[in-house]
This record gives C-alpha cells, sequence and structure tokens, in this order.
C-alpha cells in the first residue's frame, strides 16, 4: 500500500510538473504571439512589410531588423507602440538610437513583460542618411577701414583755391555757401571733378555779426524759411545734402530745424551739423523727420598755423580709427589745403579710407 501510495504521488507530481510546463509553454506561445500581432500592426501603420525585414537574431532575446523609408516618422512610431504595449501587457524599457558609418542611423526598440525588466525583443529600425554635403570654404572676411570724410567749407567768394582743390584725386567734400560770384561755377566745377557738392547754409549765431544775405533766422516764419532755403539750393547746382554756416542759435531752435528738415526729405538730402553749439537739436529732429544725418567730429583749420592744422589731421585720424569713422571741416583756405595735400599719404598708410561725408550720414 506504501508502495502505491508513493507511485501515485509520484504520477500526481509528475502530472503538475507537466501541466506548469505545458502551461507555462502555452502561455509564453500566446504571449509571442500577442507581441507578434502588436508588432505586426504597428509596422504594418508605418507602411513596413516583411520585405522590409533584413536580420533577425536571438541570443538572450529575439531581435528583428527592419529597413525604413527616409520619411518614416520614429515619433509616432513610438508614441503608437507604447500605448499599443500597454493595452497588451508589455511595455517599452527604452529607445536608442546609434549612427552607422555616418551612412545609416538605427533606432532600436528594447520590449519585456509589463511585470518584467527582462527584455523579451529588440525591435530596430534602420535607414539611410542622406551625404552631408561638404561644407563651403567662408569668404573672406576683409577688416572694415575706418573712413575719414573732409568737409571744407565757405566756398564762393572767389576760385583763387580752386585749381588746387581740383588737383585733389581723392573724395573730398566742398560745402558752397549759396549767392555769391562764384557759388555755381564753384559747385559745378567741383562735380565735373567727381567732388561731392552740398550746400553751406547760413543760419543765426548767437553772437552779433555780419550775416550773409540767405540767412535763416529764429524770427521767420515757417514759409519765410522754406523760400530762402529753396533759393538757396537753386543757387548752388547738384547739392546733396546741407551743413549750417554759423547757426549756434539756429540749431537750437527746433522749429526752424523742423522745418529746413521738411525741406530736406522732400529733396532725399541729409544734414551734416557743423555742431556750433553744445545745446543742438539736430540729430533728434533729424530723426523725427526722418533724413539721414552726421556731425562733425573735429575743427582742423580754427588757426592757419600748418603745424596745427597738421595736429589737426592727426586727432582727426585717431577718431576715424577709435570710432570707425570721423568728420573733419575745415575750409576754403591755403594752408588747409596745402596740409590735406600732404596729409592724403599718411591717411592712407594708417589704412584710412577717405570718403564723402554723404556715405557716412545714416
Amino acid at each position: 500500500m506504501n508502495r502505491i501510495n508513493l507511485y501515485n504521488l509520484a504520477v500526481i507530481i509528475a502530472a503538475i510538473i507537466c501541466a506548469v510546463f505545458l502551461f507555462n509553454v502555452a502561455r509564453d506561445l500566446l504571449h509571442d504571439r500577442t507581441l507578434e500581432r502588436v508588432l505586426s500592426s504597428e509596422l504594418a501603420a508605418g507602411k513596413i512589410s516583411g520585405k522590409d525585414l533584413v536580420g533577425k537574431v536571438k541570443h538572450v532575446y529575439l531581435e528583428k531588423r527592419y529597413w525604413v523609408s527616409d520619411s518614416f516618422s520614429f515619433d509616432d512610431f513610438e508614441k503608437r507602440l507604447r500605448k499599443s504595449l500597454d493595452r497588451a501587457g508589455f511595455k517599452l524599457l527604452s529607445v536608442s538610437k546609434t549612427i552607422r558609418k555616418e551612412s545609416r542611423e538605427e533606432v532600436s526598440f528594447l520590449i519585456a513583460e509589463r511585470s518584467s525588466s527582462n527584455p523579451i525583443l529588440r525591435l530596430t529600425l534602420i535607414h539611410r542618411i542622406a551625404a552631408r554635403p561638404m561644407p563651403k570654404p567662408s569668404p573672406e572676411v576683409r577688416p572694415v577701414r575706418p573712413k575719414l570724410a573732409i568737409v571744407l567749407d565757405d566756398w564762393g567768394y572767389n576760385t583763387k583755391s580752386l585749381d588746387a582743390i581740383l588737383q585733389i584725386d581723392k573724395p573730398v567734400t566742398l560745402s558752397v555757401l549759396p549767392g555769391l560770384p562764384y557759388s555755381a561755377l564753384v559747385a559745378q566745377k567741383a562735380k565735373g571733378h567727381g567732388h561731392e557738392v552740398i550746400l553751406h547754409m547760413p543760419m543765426e549765431p548767437k553772437a552779433k555779426m555780419r550775416l550773409e544775405l540767405a540767412t535763416l533766422y529764429t524770427s521767420m516764419a515757417d514759409d519765410e524759411i522754406r523760400a530762402n532755403l529753396c533759393n538757396a539750393l537753386q543757387t548752388v547746382p547738384g547739392a546733396s545734402g546741407i551743413n549750417n554756416h554759423e547757426g549756434s542759435k539756429a540749431t537750437e531752435d527746433r522749429r526752424l530745424m523742423k522745418v529746413v528738415f521738411g525741406e530736406l526729405k522732400k529733396n532725399n538730402m541729409f544734414f551734416l551739423d557743423s555742431l556750433v553749439t553744445n545745446y543742438s537739436v539736430c540729430e533728434s529732429a533729424a530723426k523725427e523727420a526722418g533724413i539721414r544725418f552726421i556731425k562733425r567730429s573735429i575743427f582742423l583749420d580754427n588757426e592757419s598755423d600748418p603745424a596745427y592744422i597738421k595736429k589737426q589731421f592727426e586727432k582727426a585720424m585717431n577718431l576715424a580709427i577709435r570710432n570707425g569713422d570721423a568728420v573733419a571741416i575745415g575750409h576754403d583756405r591755403p594752408n588747409t589745403i596745402a596740409v590735406l595735400k600732404e596729409m592724403i599719404p599718411v591717411i592712407e598708410s594708417k589704412g584710412i579710407e577717405m570718403t564723402y561725408v554723404s556715405n557716412l550720414a545714416r
């Protein structure tokens, strides 16, 4: 009896073992089929078919590798796969990306059962990476040269220095007073030789002095200011802008300058502030009017001594180098023009570009 009981017990244990084994086999088979169904569905949704399968390897877990198109959206596929796996009792352990020889990208999805951290399958999707174009060589960056504009005021009284200035083949701006005996002639000759011409418009100063007939006064009505300015421009043909002659009082008067700048706006002209007062409103008024503006950096010839003028040129060069540009104002005087001729090689040796004042107005 004891032998029979032991035998029966052995049979029962063996049956239980077989049942457990078969259950596990059935469960694994069911899981495998369920996972296969989930993957097939998602691959089909991503337009990946069996012909795209390029490898199947099983070591610790199964790995399947598929080619995908260049337009394939990995982000969208990952979102869908996570949801489908979760509904079927699985989970996405990790997603990794690898670049192979810079010719293809591989994105791997490691999958496990929801209750386990042991992977059961790796799905790898591969797509080719377009060859990267060779970077174009950067264009040579040339250093920006500092710029210096030379403006010479007070032309029109005579032509004594006209030949001397016309012999200079570098950019120089001549500022011509209106309505003088030689205003039009100087303007025409200067333009014909490639120099820039602007109107040197007389404006009211604070000091009592003899003034030009065309002077603009702060006491003038708006229409009178406009008329005087228009008449002045007609006597200096080809002027591309204006600067003030005197004007310490006028350039502090916002109404007067607003009227002047309104006329400049109509004629697409710029304004150079000779800056004869520390309280000039011209810069802000020019900005409001929407015209191009520039202001003097230094006067060259407050003294007529050539040594003094040369030192002022050196200061002008230093300002141009330090600030990127500078405007130096001198006058129709023999010493000024003689020193200018002497200093041109020095200016160029320092890498400074001579330019017209209009090129600096902004």
